[in-house]
């Protein structure tokens, strides 16, 4: 039924995300049995093991060995890409760091990317979250893309936003119906060629606050108010599975059309083990998979889980990969480092292909 989670749209059967998205939890239940039936001496331990080999592929996803340093790396020509949801830079102060901002842009800074994608991007005129002043503290990224979702009582503004060192030549937008998450692209020239980063953010569980502590109680009463809870916290999934089917077929069709090599990265708020992952690695590289090592967590809520992603056309190779693992966020910086390995369409090539 995970496996099946990969395959089957929630548009069509929703059910099988739910066993998707429970998948790591599934899966250390197999092992427990093989253990414990070996340990008693019975065959039945093969039914979970040929069960677990048959999903291999997927467990990939989850978790890569250690990987030692690559001695061509150094004398590559290079571009780092970092994506981060930066979560309004903790503006309504859900975390106590109300430094959040100053420390996301003070690594990012420190990390010195070639090109940033922000998703959750904020700012709010005058004061600390003022977008000049943010262009003004990211001055070494003077090239920028910015869509705004939406705009609260005409002063904060919140969306997508991409930064980049390399000249941004052309600029879109994906927009999703009925929904404040979208994705954006830039075509950048890239020491003349041209590539396209798609930066994105697809659709969120929206869960409210109040169902942190049930979420992370590991002993449910299920008296009625839990049940109430779980209940609605299951539609809420369930609609969300429903809409990122939607959402991730019409920006797959329109990363297929592109004329450009291609960078897809963001907030896919979905796991490696979903419809979602599937038809947005479908054809594409994932960074962590080629480059990567451990677990890749990228969200530190709970369920901890892997749901911000860097895939990449066969243009790219991907020489490392990294997660920041620090609280500024509900989510953790994503950082990769590039190379072309084929020489890529410059801009007089071709022209921008229609939106």
């Amino acid at each position: 039924m995970s496996y099946l989670a990969a395959c089957v749209s929630p548009e069509t059967l929703w059910f099988f995300a739910f066993f998707g998205l429970a998948y790591p939890y599934i899966l250390l239940a197999n092992l427990c049995f093989v253990i414990v039936w070996i340990i008693f001496r019975k065959w039945y331990f093969l039914i979970s093991l040929l069960i677990i080999i048959a999903g291999y592929k997927p467990l990939g996803s989850y978790i890569q060995p250690g990987r030692g340093n690559d001695p061509q790396n150094s004398v590559q020509e290079t571009f780092k890409l970092l994506t981060y949801n930066v979560r309004l830079f903790n503006y309504y102060e859900w975390d106590d760091d109300t430094a959040a901002r100053d420390e996301i842009i003070a690594y990012i800074n420190y990390e010195k990317p070639d090109i940033v994608c922000f998703q959750e991007f904020i700012t709010v005129p005058g004061g600390e979250f003022d977008g000049t002043r943010l262009r003004q503290q990211l001055r070494y990224l003077p090239y920028v893309h910015i869509n705004y979702e939406s705009t609260v009582s005409g002063n904060l503004s919140f969306g997508m936003a991409t930064f980049s060192r390399y000249p941004i030549v052309n600029k879109g937008s994906i927009d999703f119906a009925g929904t404040l998450n979208g994705s954006i692209y830039s075509d950048i020239n890239l020491n003349n060629d041209t590539i396209r980063i798609y930066n994105c953010h697809l659709q969120s569980v929206k869960l409210r606050k109040n169902y942190d502590d049930l979420l992370d109680s590991l002993i449910f009463n299920y008296d009625e108010k839990q049940l109430v809870e779980i209940k609605d916290i299951s539609v809420r999934m369930k609609q969300a599975f429903i809409q990122r089917a939607d959402q991730v077929d019409i920006l797959s069709g329109h990363i297929s059309s592109s004329a450009y090599p291609a960078l897809i990265c963001g907030d896919f708020n979905d796991t490696p083990l979903s419809y979602t992952y599937h038809t947005m690695s479908k054809g594409m590289n994932d960074a962590f998979i080629e480059a990567g090592s451990g677990f890749g967590i990228t969200y530190r809520g709970f369920p901890h889980m892997r749901i911000d992603y860097i895939l990449y056309s066969d243009e790219f190779r991907a020489l490392d990969f990294s997660v920041k693992k620090e609280n500024w966020s509900d989510h953790y910086p994503v950082v990769s480092r590039f190379t072309l390995s084929q020489t890529a369409d410059s801009t007089d090539q071709h022209s921008p292909p229609s939106e």
